[in-house]
């Protein structure tokens, strides 16, 4: 059994598996070919010549291919982050606001208990915090502290 790769479609062939074998594929060993795959897996670039490089940082990194490194791709990240703020911030909300109802209607209806009526104070200060952030930043949100349950 033979193991090629082919750099221009970083691809392996198997010629006992695959019928066509592009003319670019070079002969590799079983070793290489693992070693190769295994770089593949954890995010590294396979050059030319069978090295390989470093692999990749984090999702938010792209391949340079003329300095030949990782560069970090700021605005992806940025998006992902200002993403990530206002999910967060609506999740909180929600359930801060669910909280709130139920704790509401047990108030209004005269049948909260002393410690319902001390949570409700507190999830209120709480949705009041959540609703001070601002998201629109691009960095990590420090979040307010959930009351106890």
């Amino acid at each position: 059994m033979k193991h090629f790769y082919n750099t221009e479609t970083q691809s392996f062939f198997i010629d006992t598996i695959n019928d066509a074998i592009p003319l670019t594929a070079i002969e590799i060993t079983q070793e290489q070919h693992d070693e190769l795959f295994n770089a593949i897996n954890m995010g590294c670039i396979i050059f030319d010549d069978l090295t390989y490089s470093e692999p990749k940082p984090s999702q938010f990194y792209e391949w340079d291919k003329r300095k030949k490194k990782w560069v970090e791709n700021i605005k992806a990240r940025n998006d992902y982050t200002y993403e990530q703020n206002h999910l967060t911030k609506k999740s909180l909300l929600s359930e801060a606001n669910d909280k709130i109802s139920y704790l509401q209607d047990a108030v209004d209806a005269e049948m909260a208990t002393e410690l319902e009526v001390k949570q409700l104070g507190e999830w209120k200060r709480y949705r009041v915090l959540v609703n001070r952030i601002d998201v629109e930043q691009t960095e990590e949100i420090e979040w307010p502290t959930k009351p106890i349950k």
